[in-house]
């Protein structure tokens, strides 16, 4: 078996995601431990504001908020703005723990977007050009992109939507 049983029963082990209600301290968690990628994509957009703040900000705004968990220790915190009558705007945060062991996230991801478009048929965002780990979970969701980039704050973003499948909406 080699490295791949030792991968195998790796895989095995992790404990998986669980979605919870984040509390304050959660945020707190996750704001003191946030990912290198999101930080900086927060301080581009907003310069000179606190990242607990931007965070507080996107909860505070959102619908629906929610907290990922592992081994009963908050990983990242997720929401939807409202933009228009069936249009929200996705957001997550993550903590450095997220990098450590992305593979769970990556594999829930399709799912929890599906059940945020249950509210939100239209998920409609912006993704931040230099932000590569970004564009590529984003694509890998479904997320179609315009070429144009867009200066927002220090950055350039593309504008990304990702469309409620058809058989999804019969279905659910």
């Amino acid at each position: 078996t080699g490295s791949f049983g030792v991968f195998v029963s790796r895989m095995k082990k992790a404990a998986p995601l669980k979605l919870g209600v984040p509390s304050l301290e959660d945020v707190d968690l996750v704001a003191a431990n946030i990912r290198e990628s999101d930080s900086q994509d927060m301080e581009g957009l907003h310069p000179g504001k606190s990242i607990r703040a931007i965070i507080m900000g996107d909860v505070e705004y959102s619908k629906l908020v929610y907290g990922l968990y592992r081994n009963g220790s908050v990983q990242a915190i997720f929401g939807v703005v409202p933009i228009a009558d069936g249009v929200g705007c996705p957001w997550v945060v993550g903590s450095v723990a997220m990098d450590e062991n992305p593979l769970p996230f990556a594999r829930a991801s399709r799912r929890l977007l599906d059940m945020l478009q249950r509210s939100f048929p239209l998920l409609d965002t912006w993704v931040c050009s230099r932000n590569s780990r970004s564009v590529h979970w984003h694509k890998w969701c479904g997320f179609e992109f315009e070429n144009e980039k867009v200066r927002l704050g220090r950055d350039e973003y593309f504008h990304a939507v990702r469309r409620l499948a058809k058989n999804k909406m019969e279905t659910s």
